[in-house]
C-alpha cells in the first residue's frame, strides 16, 4: 500500500510552496489558485476530507452497489489517495457530462473517473500524468453480422453521451447511427434488449459483459483508439497537481498499482504507464 508517509510529503511540499510564494513579489496566476494556502491540496488537508468524482456504473473501473457502497479500480485508487494525504475518504458520483461542472462548483477535489486525457479537454481541465491506458471496444449479440470493428459502420450503436467512446463513434465511424444514454449500464442494456445493433464501451467493459452473459458477444482485442487515463482537476493548481502527479508516480514505482490492474482488470498495467514509476 502506498504509505501515508506522502499524507508528510503533501505538508512539505505546501510549506515549501508557501516559502517560495513569501519570497516571491511576482504577480500571481490569474488561472488559478492565488497563492499555494489557497491549493486544493491545503483545502483538503484542512477539511481532513478527499472528495472524488467516480463513475457508478463502470466495472470494473467502478461501479455503485445496491447498498449504495461503490468498488472497482478506481475506487482503490481513491482510497489510496486518501490514504496518502490521511484523510476521509468521500465518493461522488459522476458521468461524462458532470465532470467538469463538478469541480468549477467545488463540489469535489478530484476527479478518477475513466478521464481520458484528449487535447480537446485539456483547453478547459487539468489533467496528471496517467495512471492507466484502455481502448474502446464493441459489444452485440450473438448471431449478429459483426466480425470486426469496421462492422459497425451503418449500424444503430449505443454510446455514453460525451464520453471518449461517443467521440470515437462520430469520427471513425462517420455512417454509424449513433443512440446516447446517460449511463453505461443503459448501453450495455440497450444491446442486451435489441434497442441497437451493437454498443461501444471500453474494452475491459464489453469483455466483461460478454462474459457473464452467454447471449453476448464482444470484440476487444486489439481495443480500439487506446488512450491515457489521468487525474482531472480545476486548471491553474501547481501545487494540488504536483501531488497528484507525486502519488501516482509513487502508485506505480510501488507496484500497486499493477497490483490493483490485474486485480481488477486480469492483466497487467500497459507499460507506456508503468514505465513512468521507474523514470528518474
Amino acid at each position: 500500500m502506498v504509505t501515508r508517509k506522502l499524507a508528510a510529503l503533501a505538508a512539505v511540499l505546501l510549506t515549501g510552496a508557501l516559502s517560495l510564494t513569501a519570497c516571491s513579489n511576482g504577480p500571481s496566476n490569474s488561472g488559478g489558485s492565488s497563492s499555494p494556502a489557497d491549493s486544493q491540496l491545503n483545502k483538503v488537508l484542512k477539511a481532513g476530507t478527499l472528495r472524488v468524482a467516480v463513475l457508478p456504473d463502470f466495472p470494473p473501473w467502478a461501479v455503485q452497489k445496491s447498498d449504495g457502497s461503490f468498488q472497482g479500480y478506481e475506487i482503490d485508487i481513491a482510497k489510496e489517495l486518501a490514504d496518502s494525504l490521511g484523510v476521509k475518504l468521500k465518493l461522488v458520483p459522476t458521468n461524462g457530462d458532470s465532470r467538469l461542472p463538478l469541480l468549477q462548483s467545488n463540489r469535489v477535489d478530484v476527479n478518477i473517473s475513466a478521464w481520458t486525457a484528449t487535447n480537446e479537454r485539456a483547453q478547459t481541465a487539468g489533467f496528471t500524468i496517467p495512471y492507466d491506458a484502455h481502448g474502446a471496444g464493441v459489444l452485440f449479440k450473438k448471431g449478429a453480422d459483426i466480425k470486426s470493428y469496421q462492422d459497425i459502420a451503418g449500424k444503430s450503436v449505443a454510446v455514453a453521451r460525451g464520453s471518449t467512446n461517443d467521440t470515437i463513434l462520430t469520427t471513425d465511424f462517420p455512417s454509424a447511427k449513433p443512440v446516447r444514454f446517460d449511463a453505461i449500464t443503459d448501453v450495455i442494456s440497450a444491446v442486451k434488449t435489441g434497442k441497437v445493433d451493437a454498443g461501444l464501451e471500453s474494452s475491459y467493459t464489453v469483455a466483461q459483459a460478454a462474459k457473464a452473459d452467454s447471449s453476448l458477444d464482444a470484440i476487444s482485442s486489439p481495443p480500439l483508439d487506446p488512450q491515457l487515463v489521468s487525474m482531472g482537476v480545476l486548471q491553474g493548481d501547481q501545487v494540488w497537481m504536483n501531488y497528484l502527479n507525486t502519488f501516482i508516480r509513487n502508485l506505480i514505482a510501488s507496484g500497486e498499482d499493477n497490483k490493483l490492474h490485474e486485480k481488477w482488470l486480469h492483466e497487467p498495467l500497459a507499460s507506456i504507464v508503468s514505465v513512468q514509476g521507474n523514470a528518474a
